[in-house]
């Protein structure tokens, strides 16, 4: 049979019946009528009832898979799209998009690595027809809000210029076509850091503007800082590129071959911000980013029973941080001044501030992934079935950058002021060339059938078997001699996945459709914990990490000048070990999901759908090397555990956690395990009405529950216990709390008006409500190795009479504070007497509407010229303070250490005598506004 392209014209709503309750699909047509902020096709995610950021069905990021044209999409360093370390605004031009999909229940043999869901791309080709299209897109100062998100009165310019082109069409009719895109974004915008301009700035950020200023002159005269200004607005200007190519050819009746590529680039200067409060704009990093993707298919009709679809990819990514122009390209270390205060409405308020080099500034990833899919699909009068193999070989060549230039801690002001820092902290690398190679390969062989059972009732129904071979590292002799544990565990990955999924057509009258499926999917684990494990196997790396004495003479001027005197103190390195468990074993998923749908008409469609979603060996790294249980507790704490020794605990409270370790000639041992597991339900109404002409709307509300005992995600091995707030011991994986990926509510709307007189208008909203938030303890309380973010806070009773007259009176203030987040009192009050539950802050709703309008002229035939303006975040153009995100995210409830006032004298941030540590409240439980404020776009498109 001849396989000439065929142009598919029809919308009909029963078109899809394979995608109710299973993926959310969009059409290059709703592309083009809906407004689509930057033109990046990938925000169209947030359109699924089922996802919150790059997470799908409650699930990890990196157990999202992202495919164009069925192929892997992936970034082969850690997750989400090839472009999703960066943030880069395209992983290919939205020209060149035909569908794009969002699948979170299509039980298909042929999803693979995909736990939580796929984001697929279908790309375009050319027909017999010449196409194309010239158009450029501009957002402007003029065009944007004079204020910014809180408020204040912006004064940096602002722009977002696109311009490009795609054409399409024969080279050979019916024989050889061709099609072509590119888009270029140049985007110019404010870097904000820490521009206190009032009153509620400075409540926002815990600093006056006068605290800034004395900062930043102690920087400039004691530590080479240069004149130039460190905080406020910045301009920012960042170029990007994505050019695309495809050839489709008629080889004879029976073979086509497509040969496409996709190319990315992207130019972010001043992108990467660093991990304190408050980073000085000179800690700002530069990050640079390609990719290229080469793919081949060729599809053969064997016989009218046989097609064999077989696809050959190359995919290259690349990424580069390096630092900003103000610091040597080798990098600095940085210095992070902690409890620096400042009075605000009359409390002693506290935050961080940093100088010097980005964290991770000396970083660098290229990777090849090279993947062979083969399809056979065999037809018979009753029975559908696929047969097919999935192959990838990834090779990852990573120079690891994190803390590589290391840092110096300080506490206060004071001790800023005179060069006096109370720790010292880097990985140093012990080769000439640190960097690590890794090969990772992925296999997969999977069957299907799809046939009818009975009249309107079809099964699908397969089976997928998936091998991972990951690198592993060398028994390190020391590790097993002292911790009895093996450094050279591989990681298992063999997955047998049963799926099936039944589809009834009820009485075959097409009006009520149910259905329900089921199935196991293998997930990706982030290849960044192999880079880890490769980095840290105790020959690539050293851990320094020195209190007084031992801290070395601080010079930045030196280390301005040369920064290969940064100190590397060979004498106090110890050996950090990551390393495979002997259970760690890919992540798995088990699905299962019911949905009923009922056409009232051919064009009005509702239903409901119930999900769940139950993650498995999710990925976790503790550490080995720390003592079993703690020294000693904290009882006006609810008896919360410390693990070093009570009279190792210095007066500032940063206890050392080198005092608690089992093995002195070890540093961190980070094992990972496969303990975490994430339980996902969801409930979901939902409508369609293609209600006249060509308009229609879609709704959508979603009530979801998800809950794990870990949202550790990747990537540094050192961010697991980082981003897991636990009361005390770190390693304790055995309470379910409200995910970070939580949300209750979710509300998506959108849809287009009918055309009239070649105008066109389409509507946008999405809406979320009921995400998470932590209350910390502002301490580093357990001592143990995360510097006051992994704690959470005890909230004191304020009607306590035995709670320091201080902490109660903050408490209160919050309480009594109009302009404080309700969600915050509310949290406060419920855990009032214990330790704070994990993401037991609730925020409320906030949602964003998004317009967009265009008209059509007719120039002659098929040309015509299109003029659009797309208004995003149309309610903040109403009234400044709507649309904007006023939720919470985790932070700390207290500081330490309490100033002298009153007459009372100042008292330490640990009681050495009563094993306490002494609080103060540091927060005015007001959130930090965030999001965009309102922009409008100007397009002008000429097609044909």
């Amino acid at each position: 049979s001849d396989l000439a392209v065929v142009e598919v014209v029809g919308s009909g709503m029963k078109n899809k019946i394979e995608n109710i309750g299973a993926a959310t699909a969009v059409s290059a047509r709703t592309m083009t009528q809906l407004p689509v902020n930057g033109r990046n096709f990938t925000t169209l995610m947030d359109l699924s009832p089922l996802s919150r950021g790059g997470s799908i069905s409650g699930q990890l990021g990196s157990s999202t898979n992202y495919t164009i044209d069925g192929m892997n999409a992936k970034n082969p360093t850690s997750a989400g799209a090839t472009t999703s370390r960066s943030g880069a605004p395209y992983s290919i031009s939205i020209e060149a998009v035909r569908e794009f999909k969002v699948v979170t229940n299509q039980y298909d043999v042929t999803y693979g690595r995909s736990g939580g869901g796929t984001v697929s791309a279908v790309t375009k080709s050319g027909t017999n027809k010449l196409t194309g299209a010239a158009f450029t897109y501009g957002r402007a100062n003029q065009l944007a809000s004079k204020y910014d998100i809180r408020g204040n009165r912006r004064y940096n310019d602002y722009s977002t210029y696109q311009y490009g082109f795609s054409l399409g069409g024969p080279i050979i009719k019916d024989k050889l076509h061709f099609f072509i895109a590119w888009d270029h974004q140049q985007d110019n915008r404010s870097l904000v850091i820490a521009d206190v301009q009032s009153p509620a700035d400075e409540n926002r950020f815990n600093i006056t503007r006068a605290t800034l200023d004395n900062f930043v002159q102690i920087a400039r005269d004691q530590y080479g800082v240069s004149s130039k200004p460190q905080f406020g607005s910045f301009d920012k200007r960042r170029g990007s590129d994505a050019a695309f190519a495809r050839i489709d050819w008629q080889i004879n009746s029976k073979n086509l071959l497509t040969i496409r590529n996709n190319f990315t680039s992207d130019r972010n200067k001043l992108g990467l911000v660093d991990n304190t409060a408050i980073n000085l704009y000179e800690s700002t990093g530069n990050d640079f980013n390609r990719d290229n993707s080469l793919l081949a298919t060729l599809r053969t009709s064997i016989n009218s029973k046989f097609t064999n679809e077989l696809k050959v990819q190359h995919l290259y990514t690349y990424q580069s941080s390096e630092p900003g122009d103000e610091l040597p390209s080798a990098n600095i270390p940085r210095a992070v001044v902690e409890n620096v205060t400042s009075v605000i409405d009359g409390q002693t308020r506290s935050t961080s501030i940093q100088l010097g080099g980005h964290r991770f500034a000396q970083e660098n990833f290229d990777n090849n992934v090279f993947q062979i899919v083969d399809n056979i699909y065999y037809n018979t009068n009753k029975v559908k079935y696929t047969f097919g193999f999935d192959a990838m070989y990834t090779r990852s060549h990573s120079r690891y950058g994190s803390e590589v230039n290391g840092r110096f801690h300080y506490n206060g002001l004071a001790a800023f002021q005179n060069n006096q820092p109370y720790r010292y902290y880097r990985e140093v690398p012990l080769l000439a060339d640190p960097s690590v190679v890794g090969n990772i390969f992925n296999f997969g062989v999977y069957g299907q059938l799809q046939t009818d059972l009975a009249p309107g009732l079809n099964l699908t129904a397969g089976l997928r078997l998936d091998y991972a071979h990951y690198p592993k590292s060398p028994l390190n002799q020391i590790v097993f001699d002292d911790l009895g544990l093996r450094t050279d565990n591989k990681l298992k990955s063999f997955v047998v996945q049963p799926r099936f999924q039944f589809t009834w057509d009820v009485n075959e009258e097409h009006k009520d459709y149910i259905r329900f499926g089921a199935g196991i999917f293998a997930s990706d684990i982030n290849n960044y914990v192999t880079i880890n494990n490769l980095v840290f196997d105790g020959y690539h790396s050293a851990t320094v990490d020195v209190r007084s004495p031992n801290i070395p003479a601080v010079d930045f001027a030196a280390y301005r000048a040369n920064p290969s005197t940064a100190p590397t103190l060979q004498a106090f390195q110890l050996p950090t070990i990551n390393t495979n468990g002997d259970d760690a074993r890919v992540p798995v998923m088990y699905k299962a999901n019911f949905s009923y749908s009922h056409y009232f008409t051919a064009k009005l469609k509702a239903g409901i759908s119930g999900y769940m979603t139950l993650g498995r060996n999710n990925y976790m790294y503790v550490d080995r090397n720390m003592v079993a249980t703690p020294y000693f507790t904290l009882a006006q704490e609810g008896g919360r555990g410390v693990y070093v020794p009570l009279n190792t605990m210095p007066a500032n409270g940063a206890g050392d956690w080198l005092q608690g370790r089992v093995s002195n000639r070890l540093g961190r041992v980070l094992e990972l395990n496969s303990k975490g597991k994430v339980n996902q339900f969801a409930l979901v109404a939902d409508a369609t009405w293609q209600y006249f002409r060509d308009g229609d709307v879609t709704v959508s509300y979603t009530w979801n529950d998800s809950r794990d005992n870990t949202s550790f995600n990747g990537n540094v091995a050192n961010t697991a216990t980082l981003s897991l707030p636990v009361r005390d011991d770190p390693r304790d994986l055995s309470k379910m709390s409200y995910s970070d990926n939580m949300f209750r509510h979710k509300v998506v709307v959108y849809g287009t008006l009918p055309t009239f007189l070649g105008i066109t208008v389409g509507v946008r909203y999405s809406g979320i409500g009921g995400t998470r938030y932590s209350l910390l303890s502002g301490a580093n309380s357990n001592a143990d190795f995360v510097s006051g973010q992994n704690d959470l806070a005890y909230v004191f009773d304020s009607k306590n009479n035995g709670v320091p007259q201080n902490v109660r009176d903050g408490l209160q203030a919050i309480m009594d504070n109009p302009n404080a987040s309700q969600s915050i009192k509310d949290y406060i009050t419920k855990y009032s007497g214990g330790i704070a539950e994990r993401n037991g802050g609730m925020n409320g709703f906030y949602g964003i509407w998004d317009l967009r309008i265009s008209k059509k002229f007719k120039i002659h035939n098929t040309h015509n010229f299109e003029i659009s303006g797309d208004l995003f975040n149309v309610a903040n153009m109403l009234n400044r303070q709507w649309g904007t995100n006023k939720s919470l995210g985790s932070q700390a409830l207290y500081a330490l250490g309490i100033p002298a006032a009153n007459g009372n004298p100042a008292q330490p941030n640990f009681d050495v005598a009563n094993a306490r540590y002494n609080y103060r409240v540091n927060t005015a439980g007001i959130a930090n506004p965030s999001g965009d404020p309102f922009q409008l776009q100007i397009g002008l498109r000429y097609n044909f």
